[in-house]
């Protein structure tokens, strides 16, 4: 953690081999009752939240710049993941992305866009499946 950065997180639960980098001046905010699984990547920058009761697999890399600057601006948006969402093994999640409560993020998608609340997402870049998924731990 870096000077100026905050790290809030009420019960959240993390498996081995976390990965976390806060850099000066960022918020990184994690949910209750919710956890990622082994090997996850967290970079955050600027402001990454993790809403409440979300299940996040293994492998998982959260970035919220794009680290260098390119033409002399560094792209660094917020992150925010709603409650209750389901991500799968080897997911990306990018810059500027809003997931919307009970999404689902299919294994090895790359979400660089919004995801609608209730969605079923999946690929490279990630695309809608199927609207008003539900889903259960």
């Amino acid at each position: 953690m870096d000077e100026g950065s905050v790290l809030e997180s009420n019960g959240f639960t993390f498996m081995y081999g976390a990965d976390i980098i806060l850099f000066k001046g960022s918020h990184l905010s994690l949910g209750k009752h919710s956890f990622i699984n082994s090997d996850c990547k967290i970079r955050c920058h600027n402001d990454i939240v993790i809403g409440e009761n979300c299940a996040i697999s293994h492998d998982f890399t959260i970035m919220d710049s794009d680290a260098h600057e390119l033409n002399g601006e560094r792209n660094t948006k917020p992150i925010h993941i709603g409650n209750h969402v389901w991500i799968g093994t080897r997911v990306t999640i990018l810059s500027g992305v809003n997931v919307g409560n009970g999404a689902v993020i299919a294994a090895g998608a790359l979400v660089t866009k919004d995801v609608p609340a209730g969605a079923l997402v999946g690929g490279i870049p990630a695309k809608i499946i199927k609207e008003k998924v539900e889903w259960q731990i």
